[in-house]
């Protein structure tokens, strides 16, 4: 198989400790009993600290062990780039990314799509070039959202505002402070990504940049009129706030942000080998994978429960185990 020569070195270099910057909850291949159509293959799964990439990560470990493979975990380790130069290089099989990257980041493509479909047909016809195969991609998009109180996110008849009207709503009210991470602000596909669908630049006096983790709290708060998260994130709900309505008043998507729905990019050579259950197996899993379930499995996260608990229960209240 190409590009796997290496790998017997790699689990040497796991054993004796000097493959520790992995952060997954295993680093070292799992035994197993379990007669699959993967019995006793060796499989390296990456993914970052990202909550939906450890949960992502996470369902394919257990899938691939529940099928016999002996798997080395290098899942919840830092930086997209890392694990994307990795599988590329041979030293990962398949790592969860979300598709929005894969075609703005990691191949520097610029031209957009109205519809995420269109997206990801040509980022898995590009990327197959590189050796890359891309999974088919989830129900739920973890893009950028805004997100306020609910007066600050509802007409007077209780309706849901477009991101349109927030903007029209922003540059009328001299009071209304908008909250933005660094990466929100730096990001081409973050802030400015708002300001040109919309027409409206924010004004300076009234952009403040918080700490990712205090985005959802300083809304609730009042110090923050509204804050741009991802879309699927549990803390929104539990702190009583309302997520900007991404469809304009004639019922059309409006495109503002790059969309994240989850995918994995699996070696090219790995996915032909082992198609056969691979495909029918995660074209059922992305379905299953709708902004309810994410957000759920997201609060489980965040409650304590470990990646793989949550993932296995997942896989088999859905027949996939």
């Amino acid at each position: 198989m190409r590009r796997l020569a290496g790998l017997r070195a790699l689990w040497a270099a796991v054993f004796f400790g000097l493959a520790s910057c992995g952060g997954g909850e295993a680093a070292v291949p799992v035994p197993t009993t379990i007669a699959g159509p993967m019995n006793d293959v060796e499989v390296v799964v990456g993914g970052t600290t990202d909550a939906t990439d450890r949960l992502m990560s996470a369902l394919m470990v257990v899938a691939l062990e529940q099928r016999g493979a002996l798997v080395i975990d290098r899942s919840n380790t830092d930086g997209a780039a890392l694990n994307r130069d990795d599988l590329v290089a041979g030293r990962l099989h398949v790592v969860p990314e979300d598709i929005g990257t894969g075609w703005f980041i990691h191949l520097g493509q610029t031209a957009r799509f109205n519809r995420t479909t269109d997206l990801a047909v040509e980022l898995r016809t590009k990327d197959r070039r590189n050796g890359i195969e891309w999974s088919d991609h989830s129900s739920f998009d973890d893009a950028l959202v805004a997100i306020a109180e609910s007066d600050g996110a509802t007409t007077s008849d209780g309706e849901p505002i477009s991101v349109t009207q927030l903007a029209q709503r922003l540059e009328q009210s001299f009071d209304a402070v908008v909250c933005v991470d660094t990466d929100t602000l730096q990001s081409p596909e973050g802030l400015v990504r708002f300001e040109q669908a919309t027409g409206f630049t924010v004004p300076a006096e009234q952009l403040e940049v918080v700490p990712s983790a205090d985005l959802i709290s300083a809304v609730g708060s009042g110090e923050c009129t509204v804050s741009f998260v991802p879309g699927v994130n549990p803390a929104v709900v539990d702190a009583g706030l309302v997520t900007i309505d991404r469809f304009a008043p004639d019922g059309l998507p409006e495109v503002v942000f790059t969309p994240r729905n989850a995918a994995y990019m699996f070696d090219a050579e790995f996915y032909d080998e082992w198609s056969s259950w691979l495909s029918p197996f995660l074209e059922t899993l992305m379905v299953t994978l709708d902004t309810e379930t994410m957000t759920a499995m997201k609060a489980d996260l965040a409650d304590g429960d470990q990646p793989r608990t949550i993932a296995r229960k997942h896989l088999e209240r859905n027949d996939l185990l």
